[in-house]
């Protein structure tokens, strides 16, 4: 049985999904979803990898992620793949987002905007 309330959209994962309104904060999180991020820690490590999802206590998940020490080794691209990381938002300074998306540019702190 199929109802009509206009408050409802089909999609193809699932038979209904209600339409939502989402404030401006949800928007620009939604828009930075598998966009390359930069992360400053609190002990001075750099961290920069594919943005996968955050949470209300602000822990941030990266996929792909790769460890600098300092703004010099992210210049120079010494770094060590982790993988996926989970960093908590309490260890966080600040993040930056990739401002050019060129996959076939390398890294480096000239391409982040903070945010």
């Amino acid at each position: 049985m199929e109802t009509h309330n206009p408050n409802v959209q089909k999609t193809q994962f699932c038979s209904y999904m209600p339409e939502r309104v989402h404030t401006e904060g949800r928007r620009k999180l939604m828009s930075w979803l598998n966009q390359q991020m930069k992360v400053n820690l609190l002990d001075g490590r750099i961290l920069v990898g594919t943005f996968v999802c955050t949470d209300k206590d602000a822990h941030i998940i990266l996929s792909t992620c790769y460890e600098y020490f300092n703004e010099k080794d992210l210049d120079t691209g010494e770094s060590r793949l982790l993988g996926l990381v989970m960093i908590p938002g309490r260890h966080i300074i600040s993040i930056h987002t990739d401002v050019q998306q060129k996959n076939d540019q390398p890294i480096n702190s000239s391409n982040f905007e903070e945010t």
